[in-house]
């Protein structure tokens, strides 16, 4: 059950958890917020990251112990051979959760437009970039035509509209506002086709912070399996969103599209995601099972 505005007295195992501000992560705010995490025994402090990749090398820094990335920078970061555990999922796309977007009577008015133009990814191998490659490829466009700038989520509006870049991916709660901010147009949903329903985020550990924290990520997994249920709520995600992702009012956290939140992972979805990204030219230096690299979660209502 939910808690009030603040978490109850009482210490807790500190957890340090990156993340950037997107609408996949509410359910993490919902936790801290409601004092969820609390009632599991911890006490998590969140750490700002600029991307997944970031997140991900805050947590094999060790400035942060569990983080939020892209399922596909996750794996990146696997194969690139970082020993990492998958703790929780945090979103699967949903019908408009992310959308390419691009000036309203600019060059890029559909996909097959997007060959050959010079296009905005949060940043090099994560999710803005590999999905809008396998957008183009399902419209039989060349997806290695693109030329890529690297750009924070919050500053691809102004690149668009400035003429920096032509389109871009944009996640909740940035395609809504620039939409409704900027009067940018949406040219496709590229969680369609190959990438429907796809898992799009998850919070990792590395394997020795796992190995030696058991009850810190069991009463993570516990905290998040309660937050994600919540989030059917849409009001508290509302809220979540106007209270901590920069620039988002009521009126825009109303019209957001929301990914579908769930926090235990489904082992056949999360492979999609390494099987997804070799059909468009991943090369791995061995093949990456992702139900090996899963902490179970504890029982449900446990």
């Amino acid at each position: 059950m939910l808690g009030g505005d603040e978490p109850p007295p009482g210490p807790g195992i500190p957890v340090k958890v990156a993340a950037l501000a997107l609408a996949d992560v509410a359910p993490l705010h919902i936790a801290i917020d409601h004092g969820l995490f609390a009632q599991r025994g911890i006490a998590v402090t969140l750490v700002p990251a600029s991307s997944g990749q970031d997140a991900i090398t805050k947590l094999s820094g060790g400035d942060a112990d569990i983080a939020y990335a892209g399922d596909i920078a996750f794996v990146n970061a696997v194969d690139g051979r970082l020993p990492l555990k998958i703790v929780a999922e945090a979103a699967v796309a949903g019908e408009r959760t992310m959308r390419v977007l691009a000036r309203q009577y600019g060059p890029v008015q559909s996909v097959p437009d997007l060959a050959g133009k010079k296009l905005g990814r949060n940043a090099e191998g994560g999710v803005s970039d590999t999905l809008t490659k396998s957008l183009m490829a399902d419209h039989g466009a060349d997806p290695n035509s693109v030329t890529w700038t690297n750009l924070e989520f919050g500053a691809m509006a102004a690149a668009v509209v400035g003429g920096d870049i032509e389109a871009a991916l944009f996640p909740e709660p940035f395609a809504t506002a620039a939409e409704k901010q900027h009067g940018l147009h949406p040219v496709a949903d590229p969680a369609t086709g190959s990438a429907q329903g796809f898992p799009i985020g998850l919070y990792a550990s590395t394997t020795d912070f796992a190995a030696g924290n058991p009850a810190a990520i069991a009463g993570f997994q516990r905290a998040m399996r309660d937050a994600a249920a919540a989030a059917g709520t849409r009001k508290l995600v509302e809220d979540v969103a106007v209270k901590h992702l920069k620039g988002i009012d009521a009126d825009t956290a109303a019209l957001m599209e929301l990914p579908v939140y769930r926090s235990d992972p489904v082992m056949t979805e999360l492979q999609r995601v390494p099987d997804l990204m070799q059909r468009y030219g991943k090369k791995f230096r061995q093949p990456i099972q992702m139900s090996e690299l899963i902490i179970p979660p504890p029982p449900p209502g446990t």
